[in-house]
């Protein structure tokens, strides 16, 4: 503690009690002040002190992270996400292949029905039916064409159709209305099978003799087959004791179902003409 001595000047006598107290409360003021910065250079001194031991807790405790919570995926879960994603992949998109139907007019000379199908071949189409004939003009055929294939390649198959010398014309009725039919002929069995025997057996046995039961049930087979065939504007050409030979005339979405609905008799023969094509006249159809 510091005190600030006040000396009188020689000459003057007494110091005034008014110094005097102001000395004292400086003095006082000083010796505060005085305190109250060794009470902070403690405090001071305590906060490094914490600081340090806080430190030191951490190093001494590190502190763990807490994991997220996570879904174990297993091998089975896997392949299961990955048959999701490929079945809910669109696939892709295939060239678009269009169904045409040509008519080639040509002349009636040999070499004429090779030399279409060549080109035909030449660019990568499988002939679905082909159907070749003599017209009412002497010297014309017309050859139809059923085939499928990208619109582009069969444009550059018609012109090399058309470049060929005996062609007179080749008719595209891909975009065209049309009547389309395709004749059938098709051998039923109208024998029951035996038992681990074939079709064709059971009927070659059935030629020399049936008994009465026998009889009766391939009459009415041949009366099924009749009712169907009716029901495809079809008719029984031939009938013999063990088959039975059907011919239609429709379209080949309707050959196709007809044929599909007589294998359970037993399909012995099949003989399909190919598909005929003709625009309709005028915009009435019947």
């Amino acid at each position: 503690m510091f005190t600030r001595l006040v000396i009188a000047p020689k000459g003057l006598g007494r110091v005034p009690s008014v110094v005097v107290a102001a000395a004292r409360a400086m003095s006082t003021n000083g010796a505060a002040a005085a305190a109250k910065g060794k009470e902070q250079n403690n405090n001071g001194s305590k906060v490094n002190e914490s600081s340090t031991a806080a430190m030191e807790f951490k190093q001494q405790h590190p502190r763990q992270l807490r994991r997220l919570p996570r879904v174990e995926v297993g091998p089975s879960a896997a392949e299961q996400a990955v048959s999701n994603i490929l079945y809910n992949t669109p696939i892709a998109p295939k060239m678009q292949t269009e169904r045409h139907i040509l008519d080639c007019l040509a002349q009636d000379e040999p070499g004429v029905l090779s030399r279409v199908t060549g080109v035909m071949a030449a660019r990568g189409f499988n002939i679905d039916s082909l159907v070749a004939s003599k017209t009412e003009v002497p010297g014309l055929s017309r050859m139809t064409l059923v085939l499928k294939g990208p619109a582009i390649v069969m444009e550059q198959a018609k012109k090399q159709l058309e470049d060929l010398v005996p062609v007179w014309a080749v008719l595209d009725y891909g975009h065209t209305r049309i009547i389309e039919r395709e004749s059938l002929l098709v051998k039923v069995s109208i024998v029951r099978p035996q038992e681990g025997g074939s079709v064709a057996a059971s009927a070659e046995e059935g030629a020399e003799a049936l008994s009465d039961n026998a009889f009766i049930d391939s009459q009415d087979r041949l009366h099924a087959l009749k009712q169907l065939a009716d029901l495809f504007n079809g008719e029984i050409l031939d009938v013999a004791q063990n088959t039975a030979v059907v011919s239609i005339n429709a379209k080949s979405d309707r050959v196709d179902a007809f044929l599909k609905l007589v294998r359970p008799f037993g399909i012995l023969e099949a003989v399909r003409s190919g598909i005929m094509a003709m625009p309709r006249s005028g915009n009435i159809t019947l």
